[in-house]
């Protein structure tokens, strides 16, 4: 890994978690009606919940990565997935389990293919759910878990009714995030790893196949005029789950920016 003034040519999924920052603090989501017990899954909503933290970085040990379950009665959708064996062994089999008894899952869409992994596989089958993520992810995605994705978009557009997907390039080729505004009230963003709270502020990590980040920051900048409540990562230093106002968001997307270099 190359770094200076805040730039970085990443080599593996273990880089993702080191940058400048700078910016407006990160308010972190407080607990919503159901606490964690030990590694338990959490309701964060009426209709949303996320899996027991998964800390698969060995040199970032308190990084956390999680999966969220959206309940509806149209079906069930996970986004990401559990059980990063890809680098680091985990146990996700009661997640699997508590995920049955909240209704399975109909489909799960990943955000690039690091999230991808044996497990990916697994709930596919033991829920008969539909793998989706963006066109130029599936080849690594079907390399790492061992199943292909069953549905792929190229564009922007809606999914599953009322969920958007929103391609957003940079971090890996075909990274990608999603909108959906929940009968809740609340207007969730999943964003994978393209950008996440750090150290109280915001910033993301470019492979080197964006080398001079131009797409990357393209992508940011078209999510700066989305207006999510709740942003929802892939992985951090400490809990993910972020609540923004609309000046917060686009302070986090500047931060994010900045930390490009």
């Amino acid at each position: 890994m190359a770094r200076g003034r805040g730039r970085f040519r990443m080599r593996n999924a273990e880089c993702c978690l080191v940058g400048n920052h700078g910016g407006r603090p990160a308010r972190t989501l407080p607990a919503r009606r159901t606490m964690r017990k030990g590694n338990e899954m959490k309701q964060l909503y009426d209709d949303l919940w996320q899996t027991s933290p998964e800390h698969p970085l060995s040199r970032f040990p308190n990084s956390q990565c999680h999966a969220y379950l959206l309940v509806r009665e149209a079906g069930n959708v996970l986004f990401y997935s559990t059980g990063r064996e890809a680098v680091g062994k985990v146990d996700d089999r009661a997640d699997h389990d508590r995920i049955e008894e909240l209704g399975g899952v109909s489909h799960l869409l990943l955000s690039h293919w690091h999230e991808a992994s044996p497990s990916t596989r697994s709930i596919r089958e033991r829920f008969n759910a539909t793998l989706i993520c963006q066109a130029r992810e599936a080849p690594m995605v079907e390399k790492v878990a061992g199943v292909a994705p069953d549905t792929v978009f190229w564009e922007r557009q809606t999914l599953l009714d009322g969920i958007e997907a929103v391609p957003t390039p940079g971090h890996t080729v075909g990274s990608a995030c999603y909108l959906y505004r929940s009968p809740s009230g609340q207007t969730y963003l999943f964003t994978g790893d393209t950008i996440w709270p750090a150290r109280g502020s915001w910033t993301s990590v470019t492979f080197e196949d964006d080398a001079r980040q131009s797409t990357h920051r393209a992508s940011l900048n078209l999510l700066a005029a989305l207006d999510p409540t709740v942003v929802l990562p892939a992985i951090s230093p400490s809990d993910p789950v972020v609540e923004v106002s609309s000046f917060e968001w686009r302070s986090a997307i500047q931060a994010t920016l900045a930390s490009l270099g």
